[in-house]
């Protein structure tokens, strides 16, 4: 089922705040026996953005399962939004944060 608008906030870790992107809609689901991501990031300015982002993989517990993955780059076009599409490396993995930082932040990691 998708994650309801009020709970995105609660599955990101966002490193700084993005000026221009942010998650627009956010589906998990059991596929296979692995959870399965749909994540939707739009980008609110005209020109393109770059962002880096990594998915956290956690027990029911909330302990994670798996190493930390690295750092994914993404370019989005300008007043476009772009599908990322993940699946979990292990059926441990029952819940994840996504972890989000963008080039044009408050505070950026890179």
């Amino acid at each position: 089922p998708p994650v309801a608008a009020q709970t995105i906030a609660s599955k990101l870790e966002l490193q700084g705040k993005p000026k221009y992107l942010e998650v627009t809609d956010l589906m998990a689901r059991t596929r296979n026996g692995l959870m399965a991501l749909n994540i939707e990031i739009s980008n609110t300015d005209n020109e393109p953005r770059e962002a880096f982002w990594r998915v956290k993989w956690l027990d029911d517990t909330g302990l994670p399962v798996w190493a930390d993955e690295v750092w994914k780059p993404l370019t989005i076009q300008g007043a476009a939004k772009q599908n990322l599409q993940v699946t979990a490396p292990t059926p441990k993995a029952t819940d994840f944060r996504i972890q989000f930082t963008a080039k044009e932040n408050s505070k950026s990691i890179f």
